[in-house]
Formats: structure tokens, sequence, C-alpha cells
């Protein structure tokens, strides 16, 4: 018998930091002499001190961060910093950034362009490159110093973001964990660019800055939430869900949500539109991506049109100003999980630990709380779709797979999502690759030389009830959408 997880586990930096010093691996010397004289002084190695909280000379050692935190994630080689979108604009801002001796290290340079606008994302490792500190006030002025460098550098750039890791490790796999992030246009910021060196009023202008905790935690001159908003202007600051996986995970049954789960009967899904509606259904998943999210919106609203976009919790919890130009564009948002994964394997308590938390990062940056929820890849049970229902969510699933996550090719991907194209279909693109920005102009294009609109995944089904399917109905049809377009299969009754 199959063994349902409840939930899938996210190794986060923190956690990481701990497993490798418990090991004496990537530990700093601060790091292991404040371990050590902790427990002399017997206070626990996590420095708290019960009610009475750290103790002075502990705080100041916490300041050291492990050295994980701050083990190099690249050499700043000019060589590899660009990521080889735009070779010459690439090459002259990488120039130009390591020319300004930022505290951070320089690990990335994109610059990319849909035709219209052109979009730049620049990457920066937490931690100064010489003293291995990690300073709030140093980092705001680098990332001030990247976002004057960039827009006078590359003269028509028009919209740009810039994250800081630090390393982290999930399911086992290392990645470059974003602790802060900005996104920001030329527009918002023009008046002050070369003006003042005061980096405050030009961080006030970039919309919803966000900081996680993790960065505060190990900060020389960590402020508390007032001293984040003088620093950043409006910011989103606290804890990563992944941090405190486990105790939300625990909320699910005392929230009450899971009671009463059924074992049987249909759940609301939705697998096609109104055929009546005259109306294509255009959805986008993953995301939001620095670069493509921003680059994809101004073609959606140089077209006139809105699409619903299915995002993923944690890409939402670490850029929630692209999270808000989504919603501000008037674009449907639905539920992607939280961390991306297969729902096929959660028991109960583990999907409703994705999904509500999918919704919290949602919420927390846009103010939205979707109705819609799609299961990455089309991977779901019979089990999570009744959960999913049972929570209030409609599962919406595709017509047509433009196939763009596994298709560098133009036109292919043009060619699948036309595919069988008719009024209610709903077409599945993505938003994590430059290949389905190419191809989203000629999608839109052909599907009004069919005489259809673009529309929403609730555009298309329009006012009629939601219909129920069979659970495993679904799953079956959901396997067969994965790879290829599908016809309506038979609706219950129920």
């Amino acid at each position: 018998m199959r063994e349902f997880r409840d939930t899938i586990p996210i190794r986060n930096g923190a956690d990481w930091v701990m497993s490798r010093n418990s090991q004496h691996k990537g530990m700093s010397i601060w790091s292991l002499i404040g371990t050590i004289l902790s427990l002399s002084l017997g206070l626990p190695p996590d420095g708290t001190q019960g009610a009475e909280g750290p103790s002075h000379l502990d705080a100041h050692l916490r300041a050291q961060p492990p050295g994980a935190l701050v083990r190099p994630l690249g050499t700043e080689d000019p060589g590899t910093i660009p990521k080889g979108l735009e070779p010459v604009p690439e090459g002259a801002l990488t120039t130009a950034l390591l020319a300004q001796n930022l505290h951070s290290r320089l690990l990335r340079v994109g610059i990319a362009s849909n035709g219209w606008i052109t979009a730049g994302l620049v990457k920066l490792q937490v931690g100064d490159k010489q003293s291995e500190l990690i300073s709030i006030r140093d980092l705001q002025q680098d990332v001030a110093r990247v976002i004057t460098t960039a827009f006078a550098t590359v003269p028509d750039l028009a919209h740009l973001d810039c994250w800081a890791t630090v390393p982290g490790e999930r399911e086992f796999t290392e990645y470059h964990r974003p602790v802060l992030s900005v996104s920001v246009t030329r527009e918002e910021v023009a008046d002050l660019l070369g003006s003042s060196a005061d980096p405050a009023p030009l961080l006030a202008r970039c919309g919803c800055v966000r900081v996680d905790d993790l960065l505060l935690r190990y900060a020389i001159d960590a402020p508390d939430a007032v001293g984040v908003r003088q620093l950043f202007g409006e910011a989103l600051q606290g804890p990563s869900l992944q941090d405190r996986w486990t105790e939300f995970g625990a909320q699910a049954r005392p929230s009450g949500e899971l009671d009463n789960l059924p074992r049987e009967g249909p759940v609301s899904a939705i697998v096609e539109g109104d055929p009546a509606s005259a109306r294509v259904a255009l959805t986008i998943d993953d995301g939001p991506h620095p670069l493509t999210t921003p680059l994809m919106l101004d073609v959606l609203r140089r077209w006139g049109v809105h699409a619903t976009f299915f995002l993923v919790g944690e890409n939402a919890e670490q850029f929630p100003e692209l999270v808000r130009l989504i919603a501000r564009d008037g674009h449907e948002i639905g539920n992607h999980t939280y961390s991306h994964i297969s729902l096929t394997e959660l028991n109960p308590r583990g999907v409703w630990t994705q999904l509500r938390g999918c919704d919290q990062a949602i919420e927390a940056a846009s103010g939205v709380k979707p109705r819609l929820m799609r299961p990455p890849g089309g991977d779901c049970s019979e089990l999570a779709l009744r959960v999913t229902d049972h929570l209030g969510y409609e599962t919406a699933l595709w017509t047509a797979n433009s196939g763009d996550w596994r298709n560098h090719n133009r036109e292919a991907i043009v060619a699948n999502g036309l595919s069988h194209m008719r009024p209610g279909s709903i077409i599945l693109m993505h938003q994590g690759d430059l290949w389905s920005l190419d191809a989203l102009p000629y999608i839109l294009q052909g599907i009004r030389q069919a005489g259809l609109e673009v529309g929403t995944v609730s555009d298309v089904v329009g006012g009629d009830p939601v219909a129920r399917w069979e659970p495993a109905e679904l799953v079956a049809l959901a396997k067969r959408a994965h790879t290829d377009p599908y016809e309506q299969g038979r609706r219950s009754d129920g």
C-alpha cells in the first residue's frame, strides 16, 4: 500500500546551515567560536536564554553569519556573470557593476527584450566579500548602486529586477535562495537617478521590497520593522514559510478545514470553457520570475488582453512586487502550490499546507485570494482532488499544452498552443523561459485570426456553474493533458 507523505520536506538555508555546522563543514571560525562560548556559558547553541532573550555577548556573536551563508556562490569572473541573452549590454553592465566595487558579490546579469521594451536582472550574494559580514546598510547601498548603474549603462532599459541571495538547499539540491528582492521601472525613479547619494529615497520608489527574516537574523546592523521601512520604503518583511513549514502544517487540523472530508462524490473542476463564449483562455503557469514576468505583462498590456497566472507560492513570497504587477494589470491569479510539487503522494494535511501556503504568499503580496487551483504538471490523486474541492477551490486543467517547458522552438510552441483551438479552449503556457515570451505574441495573433478573443479562465467559463467531475475521470484527463490536447470527457450530473 502506498504511504502518503504528510508533506514534502523543504530544507531551507537555516536548516542547511545547522546540518552543515553539526558536521563542522562550511562553518566560519566566528560561528564555531560562538557555539563553543555559548555552550561554555550554559546557553543553548541557538543563542536563546530562556525568557530573558539572548545575552549581549551572544547577540554579538550571532552577528557573525555561519560560514555556509557566505560561502561564495560565484567568482566574479566577467566571463561567467552575463546570462548570455543579449551579450553586448550584459557585458557592458557587468563591467560597470564590477567597477562599482560593491560590498556584495555579483553573481548574474541578464538583459532581454520582447521587441518593445528591455528588461534586466541583477543577482547579488549577501555578505561582504572581504569581511564575510552581513550588513543591511551595505546591501541597501549596493542595491541602489545597481539600480542607478543599470539604468545609466543600458539606455533603453525599462524594468530592472535586483535580488540578493544566500546558499540554500531543498531536497538535497543546492539553490540560490533570495532573501531580498527589488523590482523597479525607469519611470519610477527617473528623476532620482544620479541626483542623491542617499539610497533611501530611490528604494522608496521601488514598490514592495521583500526582506526575509533570515537576512535580518545574521546582519550586524539588523533594524526593526520601522528601520526596514526607513531603509527600503514599503517592505514585505517576515520569515519565509519554508522556515516555519512544520509549524504552519500543524495548523491544518486545528483550522477545522479538513473536518468531514468527503470520501466519495464528484468535485468541481474546469477542463474547458463555454463553447458559446467566443473566447479562449490563456493560462500562464509558474513564476513570478524576474525578467520574463515583466516582459510578458508588457506584451499582454499592448495586446489589451488578460490571462490567468497560476503562481507558485514560494516565488510569490520572494518577488512580491511582481505579484502586484500581475494583479494591478487586471489578470486573474490562481494557486499552483507553494513549492511546485506533485500532489499525488501527499496526505490531506500535506495538500492543505501546499495550497494554503501558496494562498498566504499571494494574499500577502497582492491581497488576492485565489479561487482556482492548478496542480503542477496536472499531477494529482483522487484524494488531493477531494481535499482541493473541500477547501473551496476549483481545479483548472487545460485543452492545449503549448509544451513550452520542454520545447525551445517558437513554431512548435505556437502550433501546440493553437492545436484543436475552438471557443472555450484553455491554453497552457509557462513564464520561466524566454522561448515562451517569444511565442506569446504569435499565439495571441493566432487566436485573433481565428475570430476569437483572449480571456481568463473565469471569462471562458462565464456565469454557468462549474461542472462536477468524478476524481478518477479528472486524474485520467490530467495525465492525457500533460502531453496531448484532449477532448472533453463525460461530466457528472452531480
